[in-house]
Formats: C-alpha cells, sequence, structure tokens
C-alpha cells in the first residue's frame, strides 16, 4: 500500500490476517479465568471473586442447597459455551493458522 503510514499497514493487513488468533487466545483466556478457583481462594479480595467462587461459597448452616447449586453451575457452564460457539470459526481458524499440512 503506498502511501500508507505503519498503522494503516498494520490496521488493514496484519491485524485482519491475526484476528482468528486473537479470538482463540482471547476465548481461551476467558475460559481459563472464569474457571480459577485456586488463586482466587487465595488472592482475590472479599469482594473480587470469580463466578466458581460464589457457587463453592453457597453452603449454609443447614447444608447444601443442591437445587440452588445447580442453577448457579448452569450458568457457570452456559455463558463459555455461548460465547465459543458464537466464535466456533474463529477458534478452528486461530488454532489450525500455525499447522504444518504435509
Amino acid at each position: 500500500m503506498d502511501g500508507a503510514s505503519e498503522f494503516t499497514t498494520f490496521w488493514r493487513i496484519a491485524l485482519p490476517l491475526a484476528k482468528p488468533a486473537l479470538v482463540a487466545s482471547t476465548l481461551i483466556c476467558f475460559a481459563f479465568s472464569w474457571n480459577e478457583f485456586l488463586f482466587a481462594s487465595v488472592l482475590a479480595n472479599r469482594d473480587w471473586k470469580p463466578y466458581p467462587m460464589l457457587v463453592a461459597g453457597s453452603d449454609t448452616v443447614r447444608g447444601i442447597d443442591f437445587g440452588f447449586v445447580t442453577t448457579r453451575m448452569l450458568i457457570a457452564v452456559t455463558v463459555p459455551v455461548i460465547l465459543s460457539l458464537m466464535v466456533q470459526r474463529f477458534i478452528v481458524r486461530g488454532l489450525t493458522f500455525g499447522a504444518v499440512k504435509g
């Protein structure tokens, strides 16, 4: 592209080529941080806990309300599944982009 700046070249050429890899790595990072339990139980503030910590802390003095826990876990699983179904074509392209054809 004659006369284009470095930013324009990056924005119009490099970024569209890297979009599948960026989407796949973003989704993988989201899934790992969504399910993080160990670091959240040790390092997180009481107000900043991921969703699995909220589910784990749902026991009461009379025991565990399994219907409540099941509902929360269904919500916890639904969000990453819907997100990955929405960006499925980018995930496949992003994960296989560096594969060697033989």
